[in-house]
């Protein structure tokens, strides 16, 4: 063999910048300061030769390295990439490595790595894997300094790439470094290895062409000690400055024995005209046959495959399957080593393009069958198959679908959509068709993709089972939910059930789910009125899904027609008798109707409790989506409550999350609630509305919670004087549909705050009738709340001699509510109220109550007023303002809220989904801020701030 073909690695030349910058992330990881950098660069431009360097560099910084190189063939295997990281490490680590490596929120990924997951395609627990595998990472990270090194990011599986973007910014504070390479990625294609690299939490290197200094340098120490400038650049101008590029010319050259003159320089333009195909393709002509057939093979099982496979796939064994593998090494073309791999994805493609579709077509089929005899997962099998023209195999429809099955609990739902497409393509069998276009519809919903809707509405008006009929209406209608075609979505479902026989189990399904739509759409609300006007009460505690949906349905019409408080509180407390569900958004939304009834009829304790119960276990399951939703409606009960500081700590999970997120469409009230707990906080108003812009949330006008924030925005308005487009905003509340709780002063009390905006603008008589009105509706109801609201809006409103005593016929409807912040509001008011009539000792008590009722509710613009008002009577209440717990951030509350359960800052960090450093900074700053210095002394410390 002519050993002057022989390729050799090209050395690195101008790349001292890229390894200062490898060598910093690395250094820094060490020093618990993690960092992700990302190498793009066009193919061949040396990404995988300073990832070698990454690897040689964590190795000497003793550094443990994970790393991971992704192909084209396995893009559709869902976390692959992961699984090379990871998979390997866990196995061969010890029973204690291995437990303490997946202690804690690492858990959630241990059935991903070491098992069969059996979790389906949602947002919740995809969410959940990415946050165990971040927490893998660092429990990892714990016991040494981490480097995990991946190549050829564009080519990435997505759950793997959305992984590593989760990861990448998550590493303050952490010894992990993570290294990535990747050509410029195809948005359009690779939307999650994009996003990746545009991520600001990424620091980027594009490493540039060669100088042809360099190049001259190359040459010299390939060919010539003096090679002849014109020459040099001629290889400079051929090849672009391509590192790899630069070293297949040198090769061939060598192997012509052309000598680097002058008059060789004209040679330089026919050998490489078309990148590196022409070359690799000769020098494989120059290898005996075999080798050629394995080399063929090799490209189409592509990096990673089994000896054995390339062996039958070639058709070679014995002594001359080895002479093919050391000729493939020799010349530079395959890896030396125990992984089959390729010198460079370029070679495989350069020979993978070079066979004819048939030849592909035939080799690719052969792939599948030595794959599946050998018992190959059904995805790697299903990825040969993905290469083949259809040919009408109900083997390979079957084997498609089983891969589908196994990305769709991978969390691939797109994965699965293609997987699905092509077996549709095969064909399949008359009989299978129904069932392969509900699979197809479920994979693009769970995506997002309106691809969806066809696959879907077919099995609803085609199909024959009843499962699938319903299960295609629930998927497309929760789709057209989000799609903001909520009245479409509730007319699916209806048409579901006409289509099942009376008598049918999976209707109840349907009824659930079309109960479920109608709560939180006023579309499908109206879709749906003829069936909520003939549920009824089935008596005593829910005893299944459709009991507890029916009971909170019930629970939400009393409320929302102004029924009475009691019978609200008693239908929602039946109706989650059945159990709290951990994930109440996949369309049994019954936990979160009761609750929020239980909250709005002033059962606000039991409301808590109840979120409470259903975000304990959300966080150890990672369930994100639930988290989010969960805790917007826990700071609206906040807020009710009068526990602002809570509220507002709820409102900014919600909102810190719901980006990594789809579907969060209770964000708005998250957002609400935060507006409403802000003002009281003393927050700006500019402030405030920098928070809805940035947040990104408005009006649906289908949407029925979207009515708290145009209630919310309503007061903010009012508190900028701008009454005028206050009572615009407030009033709108009362022209929507009446799903949205307009009619119901203890859903939102619209009418008094648009009644005090009235005032304010001398429109006293129009003041007084909205009040009035509110008043009549609220004790209808019965809630205290509400009522305490209405009657301090009717005393303000009313006759100044009268002001007093019906403020104080408020103090008492409140006093034993839960509602503190009104409570406060309503004694400062009457002690405000006494003392401009010179009763300053009859002030003095009010006044006090109330100041110390809103220092507790964190309540620092009404604690304001308070203190002025006592001054004005001559006393001087020590100032608590931006002191104990009323001086600490949302954040920090956050953190405090959950200290005194035990743990550590490790044990913390997971529950509230932020990284360790986070924790650390947040409970630092309130130790200091409480004058603590351990977390056994918060307990006391919060339970005195809330007496």
């Amino acid at each position: 063999m002519d050993t002057s073909a022989v390729a050799r690695p090209v050395a690195l030349l101008e790349r001292e910048h890229e390894i200062e910058r490898i060598r910093a992330v690395l250094h820094a990881a060490g020093r618990r300061d993690g960092g992700a950098l990302m190498i793009e660069a066009a193919p061949g431009m040396g990404k995988s030769r300073l990832l070698d360097e990454a690897r040689a560099c964590a190795q000497e910084l003793g550094l443990r390295l994970f790393h991971a190189r992704a192909t084209q063939l396995e893009s559709g295997f869902p976390f692959g990439v992961v699984r090379q990281l990871f998979e390997r490490a866990l196995l061969d680590a010890d029973s204690d490595e291995r437990e303490r490596w997946l202690a804690g929120a690492a858990a959630l990924a241990a059935d991903l790595l070491t098992g069969a997951p059996t979790a389906g395609t949602d947002t919740d627990s995809s969410y959940a894997w990415q946050h165990g595998l971040y927490w893998l990472a660092s429990n990892i990270a714990a016991d040494s300094p981490v480097a995990l090194v991946v190549d050829d990011l564009q080519w990435c599986d997505a759950p793997s790439a959305r992984t590593l973007s989760f990861i990448a910014r998550r590493l303050e504070g952490q010894p992990l470094a993570l290294v990535l390479a990747t050509r410029p990625p195809d948005p359009a294609l690779t939307p999650e290895a994009a996003t990746l690299v545009s991520d600001p939490a990424t620091e980027e290197l594009r490493p540039a062409a060669l100088t042809p200094a360099a190049v001259g340098a190359l040459v010299a120490a390939r060919l010539s000690d003096r090679p002849d400038e014109t020459f040099v650049r001629a290889c400079a101008e051929v090849t672009g400055g391509n590192p790899f590029l630069v070293g297949e010319l040198l090769d061939e050259v060598a192997a012509r024995g052309l000598a680097p003159t002058a008059a060789a320089a004209t040679d330089i333009t026919t050998i490489v005209p078309r990148g590196v195909a022409n070359g690799v393709l000769l020098r494989l002509s120059r290898l005996p046959a075999p080798a050629g057939a394995l080399a063929r093979a090799l490209s189409v099982l592509d990096d990673g495959a089994q000896m054995g496979d390339a062996a039958l796939l070639a058709r070679l064994d014995g002594e001359e399957l080895e002479t093919a593998m050391v000729a493939l090494v020799s010349a530079g073309i395959v890896e030396a080593g125990g992984t089959l791999r390729f010198v460079h994805p370029m070679l495989r493609t350069a020979i993978y393009g070079d066979q004819s579709p048939a030849e592909r077509q035939r080799l690719h089929h052969t792939a599948a069958t030595i794959l599946r005899e050998r018992g190959a997962p059904a995805l790697q099998v299903a990825a040969q198959v993905m290469r083949t023209e259809p040919e009408g195999d109900l083997a390979a429809v079957a084997l498609l679908h089983e891969a589908a099955h196994d990305a769709w609990r991978l969390g691939d739902a797109l994965g699965s959509a293609a997987l699905v497409s092509r077996a549709l393509e095969e064909p399949p069998a008359e009989g299978d068709r129904l069932q392969l276009l509900l699979d197809l519809g479920q994979s693009y919903a769970r995506a997002g993709a309106a691809e969806a809707i066809a696959p879907l509405s077919d099995v609803v008006e085609h199909g024959e089972q009843p499962m699938a009929i319903a299960k295609a209406a629930i998927e497309l209608s929760g789709m057209l939910f989000f799609a903001d075609r909520a009245a479409e979505g509730a007319a699916i479902l209806r048409r579901a059930q006409e289509r099942l026989p009376a008598e049918e189990p999976a209707r109840e399904q349907l009824e659930v789910a079309l109960l479920g739509v109608s709560s939180t759409s006023a579309s499908a609300r109206r879709e749906a009125d003829a069936m909520i006007a003939e549920l009824r009460d089935p008596g005593g505690p829910a005893r299944d899904v459709l009991q507890a949906t029916t009971l909170a349905t019930l629970a939400m019409e009393e409320m929302v027609n102004v029924g009475s408080a009691s019978s609200t509180i008693d239908l929602a407390t039946r109706a989650l008798a059945a159990g709290l569900p951990l994930e109440p958004h996949r369309g049994e939304n019954w936990a979160l109707l009761a609750l929020g009834a239980l909250g709005v009829a002033d059962g606000l304790d039991a409301a808590l409790q109840g979120t409470d119960d259903i975000l304990v276990r959300a966080r150890v399951g990672g369930a994100a989506l639930t988290v989010v939703t969960v805790s917007a409606l826990r700071a609206l009960i906040g807020v009710r409550r009068g526990d602002l500081l809570a509220a507002q700590a709820d409102a900014q999970t919600a909102i810190e999350l719901a980006p990594d997120l789809l579907g969060a469409r209770f964000l708005v009230l998250a957002v609400a609630a935060a507006v409403l707990a802000g003002l009281e906080r003393d927050e700006t108003p500019d402030a405030l509305w920098r928070l809805i812009d940035r947040v990104g949330v408005g009006y649906d006008t289908d949407f029925t919670s979207s009515s708290q924030l145009r209630y919310a925005s309503g007061v903010l308005r009012a508190a900028t004087g701008n009454h005028e487009a206050a009572i615009e905003e407030l009033c709108g509340c009362g022209r929507e549909d009446r799903a949205f709780g307009g009619e119901n002063p203890a859903v939102l009390a619209w009418r008094s705050a648009a009644a005090l905006s009235l005032a304010e603008l001398g429109r006293h008589d129009e003041a007084r009738e909205l009040a009035a009105d509110e008043l009549r509706r609220a004790e209808a109801f019965g809630a205290a709340r509400a009522i305490g609201i209405a009657l301090r809006a009717d005393a303000l409103l009313g006759p100044p001699a009268e002001r007093s005593d019906r403020l104080a016929a408020a103090v008492a409807v409140l006093e034993p509510s839960a509602a503190r912040l009104e409570h406060a509001r309503v004694l400062v008011d009457l002690g405000a109220t006494l003392r401009a009539g010179g009763q300053r000792k009859a002030a003095r008590d009010p006044l006090l109550e109330g100041l110390a009722l809103a220092s507790r509710c964190s309540a620092r613009t009404l604690a304001r007023r308070a203190r002025s008002e006592l001054g004005a009577i001559g006393i001087r209440p020590r100032t608590t303002e931006r002191t104990g717990t009323d001086s600490l951030t949302p954040s920090e509350r956050r953190v405090v809220d959950l200290a005194p359960e035990g743990g550590n800052k490790r044990e913390i960090a997971p529950k509230l989904f932020v990284t360790e450093k986070k924790v650390e900074t947040h409970l630092g700053r309130a130790f200091r801020k409480l004058d603590v210095t351990s977390r056994r002394q918060l307990p006391d410390v919060l339970a005195r701030a809330a007496d």
